[in-house]
């Protein structure tokens, strides 16, 4: 028996109206200052909110290393937010996750971690999972970046009819890592998605 879409309140774009947003989401990503990229370990991280909601902070787990510069509280619908960590000293790496939520209305939010390493030893690793802890976030990190996806959302769209969506995360890993938040619209049966 497949479960019920959680309703979400408020006129919830179309797909194509998704699409046209972010394609106007022009963001110069910060390449990382000579102060970062001169650390042994280091990590330059995006996060691109291509919603229609907001996205906020929770908190942070470190393994080792720490925030260069810390992430915003708060990443507004369609725009990008950054920050960059690094080890603290010597041949120690970098390495742990934050914790974040989209909020969908007053009474619904969507948790989810983000995981990074460059560690002493072994390759780069990200992630991107749902309903994660930071820590979660941390150990789902693998080279390839490891993705997830949210649970099925129901709302009206703003000619009143329903429609049906689900949020998908993504990690690209490298210096310069990409994490990515995408409202998708389901057409169809929506029940085979979750």
């Amino acid at each position: 028996m497949a479960q019920a879409a959680i309703p979400v309140t408020g006129v919830i774009l179309s797909g194509a109206a998704v699409l046209v947003a972010v394609a106007q989401l022009v963001v110069a990503l910060d390449d990382g200052d000579d102060t970062l990229k001169s650390k042994d370990h280091w990590m330059q991280c995006s996060v691109r909110n291509e919603t229609q909601f907001d996205i906020i902070y929770n908190n942070e787990y470190f393994d080792s290393g720490t925030y260069y510069r810390a992430p915003p509280i708060k990443i507004p619908k369609f725009s990008t937010g950054q920050f960059s960590v690094c080890n603290k000293w010597g041949l120690a790496g970098v390495s742990g996750g934050n914790a974040w939520k989209v909020i969908l209305d007053n009474n619904h939010s969507f948790p989810f971690a983000l995981g990074f390493t460059d560690p002493f030893i072994g390759a780069r690793k990200s992630a991107a999972i749902e309903h994660g802890s930071a820590k979660d976030g941390y150990n789902a990190a693998s080279e390839r970046g490891a993705n997830g996806v949210s649970d099925v959302y129901t709302g009206k769209d703003d000619d009143g009819n329903t429609t049906y969506f689900l949020l998908a995360l993504s990690a690209v890993t490298g210096h310069h890592s990409m994490f990515t938040v995408h409202q998708t619209e389901i057409k169809g049966d929506w029940t085979k998605y979750k």
